[in-house]
């Protein structure tokens, strides 16, 4: 495990330098190694931006039997059966 002495040494670096920095790009890569030297220090992992998603257990469907129109389908010639064209 590195030593946290020389770890607040490498952060005092990189803040001198984001500092010093003439122009953000350098600013926020000084800025980006003082956060790793941070989540080293304290042995976390950087967190994702994203949320972590959890599935959610879904309900089995409940039996549902086909609802079918009160009125008797008409049979007849040139009828093909439940089409929407038949009337």
């Amino acid at each position: 495990m590195i030593p946290i002495e020389r770890i607040l040494e490498e952060m005092e670096r990189h803040l001198r330098a984001a500092k010093n920095a003439g122009d953000p790009a350098s600013q926020r890569e000084s800025l980006a190694a003082i956060r790793a030297l941070s989540e080293a220090a304290l042995g976390s992992r950087p967190q994702s931006r994203m949320p972590e998603v959890k599935p959610v257990p879904l309900a089995a469907p409940a039996d549902q039997q086909a609802i079918r129109p009160a009125v008797p389908k008409r049979e007849e010639d040139g009828a093909n059966g439940d089409s929407i064209f038949d009337f």
